[in-house]
């Protein structure tokens, strides 16, 4: 897992150091109780305007004929909330993880959030779910469209996808 920080002034503050030292602990119960992992790069990020601004600009390297600043324009509707602790989407390498530490409270914030966006990463890791996400995002950013039957399939797994991750938050009590 490659870690970085986004938008801190002096280092990230004792949440952010908090983080990395559990990273791998995280990463390795989600492996452990889920199964494989892609290759994953977690940004912890302070600045709460910017969240949606890193995942989309991940999102649109993999849309051909698509920059960052349209997607950023156009954003999606499920990603305006500057309360949210993190989002996961893919990327060129693998999975890519946000996560809004300047939003968090607490350790237990921190690590139920790891837990939750790793879950997320594991359910984006394998290629099928990858081509189906890219598909999805295609749909989304205006780029090819989807059957409406099939966005509807698609939006029902996000949420299952959803429920599980957050059923998988009480394995932080763990790190």
């Amino acid at each position: 897992m490659r870690i970085s920080t986004e938008r801190f002034l002096f280092g990230g503050g004792p949440y952010s150091k908090y983080a990395k030292a559990i990273a791998s602990d995280a990463e390795k119960l989600v492996r452990g109780k889920f199964g494989s992992l892609p290759a994953i790069h977690l940004i912890l990020n302070g600045d709460t305007s910017q969240l949606d601004h890193l995942v989309n600009t991940a999102e649109a390297a993999l849309l051909p004929g698509v920059t960052p600043t349209q997607v950023n324009a156009v954003s999606r509707a499920d990603r305006h909330s500057r309360s949210a602790y993190g989002q996961t989407s893919i990327d060129r390498n693998g999975v890519l993880i946000v996560l809004q530490i300047s939003n968090m409270r607490s350790e237990m914030d921190v690590a139920e959030t790891l837990v939750h966006e790793l879950v997320h990463a594991h359910q984006l890791g394998d290629r099928g779910a990858r081509a189906l996400h890219l598909d999805y995002l295609k749909h989304v950013w205006g780029r090819k469209p989807m059957k409406p039957n099939t966005v509807s399939a698609y939006e029902l797994l996000i949420d299952q996808r959803e429920a599980e991750a957050y059923g998988a938050e009480s394995l932080a009590s763990q790190i």
